[in-house]
């Protein structure tokens, strides 16, 4: 343990935390630069304090650097309570009390001197003695003290188990002035937070409570760990076997000191269906509460809305009509569709690319029209960009589902208003596919009986990155009237649709040509490399459009060929920094102007998807900002200093890119992929993006292994089962009526 005081910081990375800093101290150290009797030394950590005048205690190890020579790496750290008036003055005006500058702090403590603490705690009414202080201003100083001796005590609790100051403001934050004594009782109420899974966890709960390794609290937070990580990968539930399985994985990983038994485990996951009511065991499948409630609520209301007494029309005059005005002759199967919509509450269109979905949603959308000048209807996609296409092919205004249902979280995660209803007289959703089963569930608990609703998508793309199946799952379910659209009419570049609907068959003679080709490379050193200079040529083919070619590829890190890593090599490539021009951080992201941004998250103006273009960064009261246009006069502002959910977008990953289109695409494709990567209908998805050419780099040995495998592994859902289920019953009713 070294006692020292902080001097001045070298490098901060405001991103992670990473801190290089000089502190001084009258400890003996290895080297030193001596300087009025003390020594000062490089400590290199998470969030180090750089507060001016505090006595800090830092433990951690001497490590050499061939650069830097010798430094303090620290493990933790812990800020000591001053004993002396400078001191507490110090301490006061140090920053980590809000509203106490060092005038104030000097006030006090020239009022109060060592007992300044003592009145923070015992008598703070008193602080209004001070000049300055109002009784606003003292209820601010409160909360920042309070706060501030909250999180000094989670240090000296937490910090010895490795728990960085940043996560420990966190906890503080979730659980209160109660977090020491809550996380003291159960450690493991810390895999509430994001961020805190059982894997992190666990070893802070070994150090800071001693558990054994068969403690029943420890066991039931494996199972709930166990049932977060199915549905990551996509699953509302998982069977008993399974869960055993895993959980006795996960906890003898995690702590070898004992076995712990298949019994206790049960016993454990029994307590959290029966006493905790966190876990549902239905059909011997075991979800969490909220997974199952979900598919629960939208059988329950899907079922409503399917044998609602909707009226019924019958449109072949209509569609002859728009026939001979739009000069179009829909397909037997397209008229057939148009006609189930208006003859049920509930239908599904179905189809691949250039199947004809379009013209169906433009006929079905002026039938209603014609049909009542005055309807009401909604157009509604998962993404900015499906929304998007969805307008330009219509011409009807569209929304996100997340827009139109009032989803304010980031992604949907706060409830919406329940007594705000959709009331449209026709809702059609489009890119089903991309709809998991919270969102859908949302959605259904939103809309009016009496609404007709429409839900259409390619059933072969990929599924959605929340959990269920849903689309292929109403399909399966066979109890809503389906449309199978399988004739091709787009005859642009037919080469991509036709090797498209042969990937999606498990076929291998594909065609190779000017507007689908392949580009071989080793690795992913030389795909990067590849695609970097294929991005370039392109982009100057297209007019320097940057929207006009797109880099889709599986993976958002982990190899030289993923989002991130492309996105840095083609910004720098097409977009490089010159002198005198503007450039804007956030975290470790350098942006420009004329970047190609995407938001992250969902916000009030701009959804999760949304791609735009930076136009300009400036600076007001020394701040600097950017503005990124996001198209449809939609320009967002973006500040410096502020969390920013906003990443480059040359390369983007095959689930982001779903619901749009672009004129070039580019894939790679490598035998390093993980293997849940190498699935048929992940590049089914990426190639039918492409409207004029896609260029596929990397191996054709992966290529053809991605064909092979198949599609997805099956997703845990009774979503399809629960329907017929739900269906029949409705039927058994009324037959016995």
């Amino acid at each position: 343990m070294l006692e020292c005081r902080y001097a001045s910081s070298i490098y901060y990375n405001q991103e992670n935390g990473y801190t290089v800093a000089v502190y001084e101290t009258e400890d003996e150290i290895p080297e030193g630069k001596k300087e009025i009797g003390k020594q000062q030394f490089i400590a290199v950590g998470c969030e180090l304090p750089r507060n001016e005048g505090l006595d800090i205690s830092l433990k951690g190890q001497w490590k050499e650097s061939e650069r830097y020579g010798k430094q303090y790496h620290v493990a933790s750290f812990e800020i000591q309570m001053p004993t002396t008036g400078e001191g507490v003055k110090a301490y006061l005006s140090s920053g980590l009390i809000k509203g106490v500058g060092p005038i104030i702090a000097e006030r006090i403590v020239d009022r109060f001197g060592k007992n300044t603490f003592y009145v923070f705690e015992q008598c703070p009414e008193r602080l209004l003695e001070i000049p300055g202080i109002t009784q606003r201003k003292l209820d601010s100083i409160l909360e920042g003290y309070h706060k501030s001796e909250n999180i000094r005590q989670l240090s000296l609790f937490l910090s010895s188990a490795g728990v960085t100051p940043k996560k420990i403001e966190k906890i503080q934050e979730h659980f209160g002035h109660k977090a020491v004594s809550i996380i003291k009782k159960d450690p493991f109420r810390l895999c509430e937070m994001e961020g805190f899974g059982f894997k992190t966890v666990d070893p802070i709960a070994r150090k800071v409570k001693h558990f054994q390794a068969d403690n029943p609290l420890r066991i039931k937070a494996a199972i709930l760990y166990v049932l977060k990580e199915a549905e990551g990968e996509g699953h509302l539930y998982l069977e008993v076997p399974e869960i055993l399985t895993r959980t006795k994985s996960l906890l003898f990983r995690g702590d070898k000191r004992g076995h712990v038994t298949e019994r206790k485990i049960r016993d454990a996951g029994n307590s959290l269906i029966k006493d905790d009511k966190e876990l549902v065991c239905s059909y011997t499948k075991i979800y969490s509460k909220k997974n199952y409630e979900s598919e629960q609520k939208a059988v329950i209301q899907l079922a409503a809305l399917s044998r609602y007494p909707i009226k019924r029309y019958d449109v072949e005059k209509w569609i002859s009509g728009l026939e001979s005005k739009e000069n179009i002759q829909l397909a037997e199967k397209q008229r057939k569709g148009v006609e189930m919509v208006f003859q049920n509450p509930v239908s599904i269109i179905t189809g691949g690319p250039g199947s004809g979905k379009t013209t169906l949603l433009r006929f079905i959308v002026m039938i209603q029209e014609k049909l009542n000048i005055d309807s009401m209807i909604l157009l509604a996609a998962p993404t900015g960009r499906a929304r998007q296409r969805m307008y330009e092919a219509t011409g009807y205004p569209a929304l996100t589902i997340h827009k139109s249902i009032g989803l304010t979280g980031a992604d949907g995660e706060e409830a919406w208003n329940a007594g705000e209803m959709l009331c449209d007289d026709l809702i059609i959703i489009d890119e089903c596919s991309m709809v998991d089963m919270h969102l859908f569930t949302s959605l259904m608990m939103k809309i009016k009986t009496g609404s007709r609703i429409v839900f259409v998508g390619d059933k072969d793309q990929l599924e959605s990155v929340g959990p269920g199946n849903v689309f292929k799952e109403l399909i399966d379910s066979r109890v809503i009237p389906v449309t199978v659209l399988d004739q091709c009419f787009r005859q642009e570049n037919p080469t991509i649709l036709e090797n498209a609907i042969k990937i999606n068959c498990g076929k291998q003679n594909l065609v190779y040509d000017n507007s689908f080709s392949f580009v071989a490379a080793h690795d992913d050193e030389e795909a990067a490399k590849k695609i970097m200079k294929l991005f370039d040529m392109e982009w100057k083919l297209q007019r320097k459009n940057v929207n006009a070619v797109q880099v889709l590829t599986p993976l958002r890190e982990d190899t030289k060929v993923s989002a991130n890593a492309l996105n840095l090599k083609i910004k720098d490539r097409i977009n490089p920094y010159q002198i005198g021009q503007q450039e804007i951080k956030n975290g470790n992201k350098i942006f420009r102007i004329q970047d190609k941004v995407m938001q992250t998250k969902n916000e009030d103006e701009i959804s999760n998807g949304d791609i735009g273009i930076v136009r300009k960064i400036g600076k007001v009261s020394g701040k600097k900002y950017m503005e990124v246009d996001f198209g449809e006069e939609r320009v967002m502002r973006y500040q410096e200093g502020e969390s920013w959910n906003l990443v480059h977008a040359y390369a983007i990953t095959a689930h982001k890119g779903q619901g749009s289109e672009y004129p070039v695409v580019i894939i790679p494709i490598l035998s390093c992929f993980r293997r849940h990567t190498l699935k048929r209908n992940l590049y089914y998805t990426a190639i039918t993006r492409a409207k004029r050419k896609v260029i596929l780099v990397g191996s054709k040995q992966a290529f053809s292994q991605a064909i092979r495998a198949g599609r997805s592994k099956k997703r845990n859902t009774l979503l399809s089962y629960r329907l017929k289920k739900a269906f029949t019953e409705v039927l058994d009713k009324n037959e016995a009526a």
